[in-house]
């Protein structure tokens, strides 16, 4: 049903690309979907990176809900286009150039994070971190101004705690790539995979939430 809503498609767009990325992510994609397009392109983890693409979009659809809240159709649009979909747009190819460059296309690891770093994935991470941290900043500002609503205060609250946790997982994971004692840390890329779990459910129950509050309004109106 949310994805015939106008109001909540941003947001269940968030938790389907969220969920894929995860997936994409795991071991068990690197293990069976990973090899098949080893075999095909040449290139290991490259299931990795499709699902940090769909992290991109997943942090894009973020702010694109809570911009939806504050700003008409006119400069709803204007604002993406020029502060979110233009970033996240040049952002994936020049993952892909850094990507296919470096480690991260050329040493098989079943959880990407443990891949050894060197310049070329250096950039990468910096790339993509930096990327989703600026996205969920910027939501973050909407989400801030949403707040001050009492009746959005409760969902504004959690998508911000929500995506503290995404910025959390982003630090840790350019902290582990460019500090050399932490990258043969083993809890390194547990520390990320928590913070990056929990910015995932965060934003679901966020979303559940919402859904279910605007449901009881429509179902109250009707009596």
């Amino acid at each position: 049903m949310t994805w015939s809503s106008r109001w909540e498609f941003a947001a269940t767009l968030n938790i389907a690309m969220q969920g894929g990325a995860v997936l994409l992510m795991s071991p068990w994609a690197s293990e069976t979907i990973g090899v098949r397009l080893h075999a095909l392109t040449g290139k290991w983890n490259l299931e990795d990176y499709i699902g940090h693409d769909l992290y991109i979009v997943a942090a894009s659809a973020v702010v694109y809900n809570a911009l939806g809240r504050l700003q008409d159709d006119h400069a709803l649009q204007r604002s993406f286009k020029q502060y979110v979909e233009l970033p996240a747009t040049l952002c994936i190819p020049l993952l892909l150039a850094t990507f296919s460059f470096g480690n991260g296309a050329r040493i098989y690891k079943p959880d990407f994070f443990q891949v050894p770093t060197d310049f070329w994935l250096n950039m990468y991470w910096l790339l993509l971190c930096g990327t989703l941290i600026y996205l969920l900043l910027y939501g973050g500002r909407a989400l801030l101004v949403l707040r001050r609503d009492p009746r959005s205060r409760q969902v504004a609250n959690v998508y911000l705690i929500a995506s503290g946790s995404g910025i959390a997982a982003c630090l840790a994971r350019l902290a582990t790539a460019f500090i050399p004692q932490l990258q043969q840390w083993e809890n390194g890329s547990v520390l990320v995979w928590v913070f990056a779990c929990g910015c995932g459910v965060g934003f679901a129950l966020t979303s559940a939430e919402s859904w279910r509050n605007k449901t009881r309004w429509f179902t109250n109106a009707n009596y």
